[in-house]
C-alpha cells in the first residue's frame, strides 16, 4: 500500500521473512556456529533458547535451506499433543510416510531404519521440537529420550536433536538428569543491540530499493527502545510507522510518530 510513496520496490519489514532475510546478528552467527559444530560432530541433542519473535525458527530454517546435507530435517512445530500423536508426527516427517499403527516399537524402528538410509546416502538427519517448552515430561521420555538412544543401539546413525524454545526450557531439561546429559550444545538468541538494529532497518530498506533516509537516527533509536531489540518487534513498528508516514504524507519517520504508535499494538519492552 505504501511502496510507491516511499519509492520501495518491496516489503522492507515483512511479517513472514523469507530464511535468506535473516539478519546475522552477533548471538545468531553464535547460535548457528554451536548448532552446525552439534551437526558436523553428530554430537547429539542442542538447545535453542530464545523469547518469541528473536528469530529462533527462522535460524532452523536457513539452516535446513543452506545445509544441503541435512536431510531428512523434521520440524515438528505443535509440541501440544500427547505422546503418540507427537511420535506420529515424527514418523511422517523424517520417514515420509504414515506412522505404524501397531506399536511405539514399530514407530522407533521406522525412524531408525529413515536415518540410516540417510546415513548411507552421507546425509545427517535433523529433528527439531520447536517450542519445546511446552513439551511436558511424558513426551520428553517417551519420544525425545528414545530417539536419543537409538544411537545407542547403532553408533553410526548421524542425526541430531533440536529442542528449541523458550529459555525457560533450560531448567526443565535441568530437571531432567538423562535428558541434560544428551545435550552437547546450548545456543541462545537475544535481541539485537541498538547497532544491529540501526544497521538491520537501514539494510532492509536498502534491499527494498530505498533512495534516502526513511527513518531519522532518533526514530531508530525509538524502535530499538520500544521493542527492545526483538526483530519481530522491530517488523512490526516500522511496518506501521511506514504506513502511518505515507497517511500522513511525512517525509521521514521520526521519533514521535514511533512513539505515537507503540500504545497501539507493541507492549514495551521490560
Amino acid at each position: 500500500m505504501y511502496l510507491s510513496y516511499w519509492q520501495l520496490h518491496s516489503e522492507p519489514f515483512p511479517y513472514r521473512a523469507e530464511p535468506r532475510q535473516l539478519y546475522q546478528a552477533r548471538t545468531t552467527q553464535a547460535a548457528s556456529l554451536r548448532l552446525r559444530y552439534c551437526f558436523a560432530n553428530n554430537a547429539g541433542a542442542a538447545l535453542l533458547l530464545g523469547v518469541s519473535g528473536v528469530g529462533k525458527s527462522s535460524l532452523l530454517q536457513q539452516l535446513k535451506a543452506s545445509e544441503k546435507d541435512l536431510h531428512p530435517f523434521a520440524h515438528l512445530t505443535f509440541p501440544i499433543t500427547s505422546p503418540d500423536e507427537l511420535l506420529q508426527a515424527v514418523v511422517a516427517d523424517v520417514a515420509g510416510k504414515p506412522a505404524p499403527t501397531d506399536s511405539t516399537l514399530a514407530c522407533f524402528s521406522t525412524i531408525r531404519e529413515a536415518i540410516s538410509e540417510a546415513t548411507s546416502a552421507e546425509r545427517h538427519a535433523v529433528i527439531v521440537f520447536d517450542e519445546a517448552h511446552l513439551l511436558g515430561q511424558d513426551a520428553l521420555n517417551q519420544v525425545v529420550l528414545p530417539l536419543l538412544n537409538l544411537a545407542v543401539t547403532d553408533r553410526s546413525l548421524q542425526y541430531s536433536v533440536v529442542l528449541a524454545g523458550h529459555p525457560v526450557l533450560a531448567s526443565q531439561v535441568a530437571k531432567n538428569a538423562q535428558l541434560r546429559e544428551r545435550i552437547s550444545v546450548t545456543g541462545a538468541l537475544d535481541g539485537f543491540t541498538l547497532n544491529e538494529t540501526t544497521d538491520y532497518i537501514e539494510s532492509r530498506l536498502l534491499a527494498s530499493g530505498a533512495q534516502r533516509e526513511l527513518f531519522t537516527a532518533e526514530a531508530i533509536a525509538a524502535v530499538h527502545e520500544l521493542s527492545g531489540g526483538n526483530p519481530r518487534r522491530i517488523n512490526r513498528l516500522c511496518d506501521m510507522s511506514l504506513l502511518v508516514g505515507y497517511a500522513d504524507q511525512k517525509q521521514a519517520i521520526s521519533a514521535e510518530q514511533v512513539h505515537s504508535l507503540s500504545s497501539e499494538f507493541l507492549p514495551r519492552a521490560a
